[in-house]
């Protein structure tokens, strides 16, 4: 049985083994893209969904080996509300192992940040690696053959990626997603202490470049029946 609601009135549906009531009230957003501080419940407020997720890493700088010091891409930070954390994104390293995507804790929705692309010995005109995609998607590919590496999107959470060789080297690999959380909080708190994790910076390049990580988000929508 299909049921329609105008969005004027409430249904309730009497029945002996289904009890269920619809009603549509209106609701408001705040989103935070950047610093840390307090986020206060509105007045009347019965009800917020948080969605957040964590920086992404930084895409490794291309070196002419494996494992070199100071290439590794930086780690992007973690957002935070209240009890909620979305890690951030390990940064990309030069290494045929890749790190592994942010964590996400606390939620109802707790999804482990994308990873980012591993290192593999490359030669004149090949591409770099891609960055992990976060939840919200904006993540990039890699750049080409002595190509900028493509940044991700603002505040997708999703991590740097690396560009193409021009010469035998290793190219970056690229930096992992930050993790992301959703949590319905009923009857919420007063208030609310919050972070946005930053991106991760991209790491020192010997040959060729990479980019750094997206800054986290939070979004927060408030209900008021």
């Amino acid at each position: 049985m299909a049921v329609t609601i105008d969005g004027t009135s409430g249904i309730t549906f009497p029945n002996s083994t289904v009890q269920a009531t619809a009603a549509v009230g209106t609701a408001t957003v705040q989103v935070f893209t950047s610093g840390s501080g307090t986020y206060t419940t509105p007045a009347n407020c019965k009800s917020i969904i948080v969605e957040l997720i964590g920086g992404g890493g930084g895409g490794a700088g291309g070196q002419a080996g494996y494992n070199v010091g100071g290439a590794a891409g930086s780690a992007g930070g973690d957002t935070t509300l209240g009890s909620l954390t979305g890690g951030g994104g390990p940064g990309g390293s030069v290494s045929a192992v890749p790190p592994a995507g942010g964590t996400a804790t606390g939620g109802d929705v707790n999804i482990t940040g994308g990873i980012g692309g591993s290192s593999v010995q490359q030669f004149s005109g090949a591409v770099g690696n891609s960055g992990g995609v976060g939840f919200f998607g904006g993540g990039v590919g890699p750049g080409g053959d002595g190509q900028a590496a493509p940044t991700p999107s603002a505040n997708s959470g999703s991590g740097g990626s690396s560009t193409g060789t021009s010469s035998s080297g290793v190219p970056g690999g690229g930096g992992s997603a930050g993790g992301y959380v959703r949590k319905l909080i009923n009857s919420p708190a007063a208030t609310y202490s919050y972070a946005v994790g930053a991106g991760g910076a991209a790491g020192s390049a010997t040959f060729n470049s990479s980019s750094a990580g997206a800054a986290g988000i939070i979004i927060v929508t408030e209900f008021y029946v």
